[in-house]
C-alpha cells in the first residue's frame, strides 16, 4: 500500500513538473523575435563615403607601428546560447533567434555565423550569409542588445568586411575589405559612433589599387595605422593617418571635380594625349587619367597645399617613382576660371592651361 502511495505521489510530481516545463517553454516561445522584427539600418555606402574627406596616409616604420598600436576594445568571444541549430540572443528583454550557418544555404535563405561581441558597444557581430542566382554573398551585421536596431555594414564586394576595430575611447570604428578578384585592391572605412553608443555614420575612407590590408590598428582615438602587402605576404609596409583634416576650410573654394585633356605628340596612328580627372575634397585629391599612346601612371591619392594663393598638389600614394618633394601639379584661380600647370608632355608641362570645372 505504501509503494502504491509513493507511485501516485511521484506521478503527480512528474505531471506537475511537465506542466511547468510546458508553460515555461510556451512563455519563452512567446518572447522569441525574428531578425525582421528589428529596425534595419545600413551604413558604409560608397555614395556616403564619397561625401566625406579621404584619409591621408604617410609611411612609417614597423617599429613605429608596433609602438603606437593600442591594444584595447577588442571583439570578444562572449558565449552565445544555441538550441536546435539556432542562436538565441537576449535583445531588449526578448530572445532573437538566428539560424546557425550550415554547409549548405538555400536560395533566398539567410544563415548566420557568430563573430563575437563588442562590450563597449553592447553589440553582437554576425556574418549574414545568403545565396542568390547560385552566387554566395556575405554581410557583416552588428546587433545592439539594448534597443531594437541592427546595422549592416555594406561591403564593397561580395564578401563581408573584416571585423571592425573600436577606437580606445569608443568614438570610431575602423574596418577594411580586400577585393576577392583584384589582388592588391582594398578599402578602408571609418564609422563615427554616436554619443549614445548606438548610432553609426560614415566619417572617413580610403581606397587603394596598390596593396592588400593585413591589419588595422588605432594609435589613439584620432589616428589609425595599417599594415599592408602587395606581394602575397612576402614583404610588408606600414602607414598612419590622422582622422583630422587640417586646413580643410582653406580649400573649400576649389572643392569639386575638374578635368582637362592635353595632346602630347604626334604618332603614326594619331596624336597622343592624356585626359586628367581631379576630384578635390578639402586637402585631399584623387586623380584618374586615361591616355592614348601614353603610359598611365601616378593615379591615386594626392594632398593639396596652399602657398601664395597657388594650390599645390603632391603625390601621396604607393607608387615610389611618383613620390617627390616638389608638387606634381599646381592650380590657380583667376576671374572665376581655373588653371593648372604640370599636365601633358614637354611642350605643355610648364604652361598654365585652363581646367574645366564640372
Amino acid at each position: 500500500m505504501k509503494n502504491i502511495a509513493q507511485i501516485i505521489l511521484l506521478t503527480a510530481v512528474l505531471i506537475n513538473c511537465n506542466k511547468k516545463e510546458t508553460k515555461s517553454e510556451f512563455s519563452v516561445q512567446k518572447a522569441f523575435i525574428d531578425i525582421n522584427d528589428l529596425k534595419h539600418l545600413e551604413v558604409g555606402s560608397s555614395e556616403n563615403f564619397e561625401s566625406v574627406p579621404v584619409l591621408n596616409f604617410v609611411e612609417i616604420t614597423e617599429n613605429e607601428y608596433n609602438n603606437l598600436k593600442i591594444e584595447a576594445n577588442f571583439i570578444t568571444d562572449f558565449p552565445v546560447k544555441k538550441r536546435n541549430h539556432n542562436y538565441l540572443l537576449n535583445v531588449k528583454n526578448k530572445t532573437l533567434q538566428l539560424k546557425e550557418m550550415t554547409p549548405t544555404v538555400k536560395e533566398g535563405e539567410k544563415q548566420y555565423h557568430y563573430l563575437g561581441f563588442y562590450p563597449t558597444l553592447n553589440m553582437y557581430a554576425f556574418s549574414e550569409n545568403s545565396l542568390s542566382d547560385n552566387l554566395g554573398f556575405s554581410e557583416l551585421n552588428l546587433i545592439n542588445t539594448s534597443n531594437s536596431f541592427f546595422y549592416s555594414i555594406i561591403s564593397p564586394g561580395d564578401d563581408k568586411v573584416e571585423n571592425p576595430v573600436v577606437s580606445p575611447m569608443t568614438k570610431y570604428l575602423v574596418y577594411h575589405y580586400n577585393y576577392i578578384y583584384d589582388q592588391n585592391k582594398s578599402f578602408i572605412g571609418i564609422l563615427k559612433i554616436g554619443s549614445d553608443k548606438k548610432t553609426l555614420t560614415e566619417y572617413r575612407s580610403y581606397s587603394s589599387s596598390n596593396f592588400k590590408v593585413i591589419d588595422t590598428a588605432w594609435f589613439g582615438d584620432d589616428h589609425i595605422g595599417i599594415k599592408v602587402t602587395n606581394d602575397d605576404l612576402e614583404t610588408f609596409r606600414y602607414y598612419k593617418a590622422s582622422l583630422q583634416v587640417s586646413g580643410h576650410k582653406h580649400f573649400s573654394s576649389i572643392d569639386g571635380n575638374y578635368s582637362i585633356s592635353v595632346e602630347t605628340e604626334p604618332t603614326t596612328t594619331g596624336m597622343a594625349s592624356i585626359s586628367y580627372s581631379f576630384k578635390i575634397s578639402g586637402n585631399e585629391v584623387i586623380l584618374e587619367t586615361s591616355t592614348y599612346h601614353e603610359p598611365i601612371t601616378c593615379n591615386g591619392k594626392y594632398v593639396l597645399k596652399e602657398h601664395n594663393k597657388i594650390f599645390q598638389i603632391y603625390y601621396n600614394d604607393a607608387e615610389e617613382h611618383c613620390k617627390s618633394d616638389s608638387a606634381k601639379f599646381s592650380i590657380k584661380k583667376e576671374k572665376e576660371k581655373y588653371y593648372i600647370k604640370g599636365v601633358g608632355g614637354e611642350g605643355t608641362i610648364k604652361e598654365w592651361m585652363e581646367l574645366h570645372r564640372e
